[in-house]
């Protein structure tokens, strides 16, 4: 009896190891681009029109000491792992800039995953988003 009980906890245990294998990503392929929850904030104006549109993997991010040096900087870079060149964006890594704040139409990346991400340049030559910029893909 001990080990019919036995055997089938460790059937139950195996079934369930095998369903949770095959439902996981597959290490062979690149992981899938997604496209970004964009949070509710108010944009003023028309969504900009004069973007690029790039694609790439989030391999890190860049974040900054407020001047307490207690808190983050609201504004961030999130580095990308660019693998096509577009428009004056080279192939290669990336730091596109952001801040996190919702409020301010702040936006956020997952470590790991590919996203499309409308950026555009500043004064300062950087690359930037927010969730306005981001609503312009979902125009094209």
């Amino acid at each position: 009896m001990l080990i019919a009980a036995l055997s089938a906890t460790l059937g139950a245990t195996l079934g369930a190891a095998l369903a949770a294998q095959a439902s996981a990503p597959s290490l062979s392929e690149p992981p899938p681009i997604r496209r970004l929850q964009v949070p509710q904030c108010v944009c003023a104006g028309a969504p900009p029109s004069d973007y690029i549109v790039l694609e790439g993997l989030v391999v890190d991010a860049e974040v900054t000491l407020a001047a307490s040096g207690r808190a983050a900087n609201a504004r961030q870079a999130t580095i990308f792992d660019v693998a096509q060149a577009v428009e004056d964006v080279a192939v290669g890594r990336t730091r596109v800039f952001h801040t996190t704040n919702a409020e301010d139409c702040g936006i956020s990346f997952d470590y790991g995953r590919r996203y499309s991400v409308a950026v555009r340049r500043t004064e300062a030559d950087e690359l930037e988003t927010n969730a306005c910029l981001m609503r312009a893909l979902d125009g094209r």
